[in-house]
């Protein structure tokens, strides 16, 4: 299945574009849109080939941020209510499954928060929500929210006990969210949370539940290589990764710097070092097709802003190497090797990125972690 839409302040604009049409749907994300202009979304772009999920987004028990507190599923008591009680779940499930309806989304993700232990007794309290949305939600889609921090997955055997837990759901699949403190605009390099990952969703997957990677970047090479069935992205940053401050954060959205992604470093490039890696002719043929890439370079030429551009820049290549990777004409372990060594390239050659940790670095440890995991 192709990719999915990470929803976030603003991005609304992007889903009637012709040239992201190849998106599978979208995670509408209550913290930046109200009921009614999630419901225009649903009518105006919802068909047989895209739908919407609604995620509850009720991570943090005593976060009210964004539009959320204006949703009628979300629950006044939620920062002092006892949520260990599947009575008390069960009230809201239904409260929400009443909004997918009027909303019209096609699919619902489960209710779950960020604890603070993972350890088992909080999956198999999610999974037995999950069971309630299912119950509750005949004729929906139903996805189970699993929340896990790599630091929890980087344990030895960990990945395959939270497998057996959540395996149990009654869910059409898993929505999992890998959460992490790494600032969203930094690669992740947790070789050993890496690997549990890529074991969690391959364990996920041979369970016959197909798993929707949301807040996902580049890492997606891993995740696809495990099995994933679905990655989901955004344009902003801070909605390809799953942190706290995603939700503490102003509705703005993420960083405003105009950043190409460039599939032969699998890196993210500033407009300068974009220039120095073109002039070393290091960029890859993918970015001949993205329909996006001429006009970057001619707005840059002009010395114009690309920033909007970028973002879509992005987007297409998010869809369009989760496309190939899934359809099996794009090998990762190749894909890593050879990006590795186009930053050794540039290093030989005295090229050197204008922020200073964008060296390729993190390439080793998805080396290693996809090694490991073949292993």
């Amino acid at each position: 299945m192709p990719a999915y839409h990470q929803m976030g302040h603003h991005s609304q604009n992007l889903l009637g574009e012709a040239d992201l049409s190849s998106f599978a749907g979208a995670l509408v994300s209550p913290v930046n849109y109200v009921v009614d202009e999630v419901a225009e979304l649903v009518e105006a772009h919802q068909s047989g080939t895209f739908d919407f999920v609604l995620d509850p987004q009720l991570y943090f028990p005593t976060s009210e941020r964004g539009h959320l507190h204006e949703w009628s599923y979300f629950p006044s008591d939620l920062d002092s209510a006892d949520l260990s009680s599947e009575t008390w779940w069960s009230g809201l499930i239904a409260d929400l499954v009443a909004v997918g309806t009027e909303l019209g989304c096609r699919a619902i993700a489960s209710p779950a928060i960020v604890p603070r232990r993972y350890d088992n007794g909080y999956f198999a309290h999610s999974t037995r929500v999950a069971h309630s949305l299912v119950e509750q939600a005949p004729g929906f889609r139903t996805l189970q929210t699993v929340l896990v921090s790599l630091d929890e997955l980087s344990q030895p055997s960990r990945a395959y006990a939270i497998a057996s837990l959540v395996s149990q759901t009654k869910c059409d699949g898993i929505y999992l969210i890998l959460v992490s403190e790494t600032e969203p605009r930094r690669e992740l390099s947790d070789e050993e949370g890496l690997k549990g990952a890529m074991l969690l969703i391959a364990a996920l997957e041979a369970a016959s539940l197909e798993v929707l990677v949301g807040y996902s970047s580049s890492e997606l090479v891993l995740w696809k290589a495990a099995g994933a069935t679905s990655c989901a992205t955004g344009k902003f940053f801070n909605l390809r990764r799953f942190t706290r401050s995603r939700f503490e954060e102003p509705s703005g959205g993420g960083g405003q710097l105009p950043y190409w992604v460039e599939e032969s470093l699998l890196s993210f490039l500033r407009e300068s070092d974009l220039l120095r890696v073109q002039q070393a002719g290091l960029l890859s043929e993918v970015d001949d097709r993205n329909p996006y890439c001429e006009q970057i370079f001619e707005q840059i030429a002009d010395g114009e802003p690309w920033l909007a551009l970028a973002w879509r820049q992005y987007m297409w290549w998010f869809a369009d190497i989760e496309s190939r990777l899934a359809a099996g004409s794009l090998e990762v372990r190749t894909l890593l090797q050879q990006a590795e060594r186009n930053w050794i390239q540039l290093e030989d050659q005295d090229i050197l990125m204008e922020e200073r940790r964008n060296d390729g670095t993190w390439l080793r440890s998805w080396r290693r972690a996809l090694a490991e995991y073949r292993s």
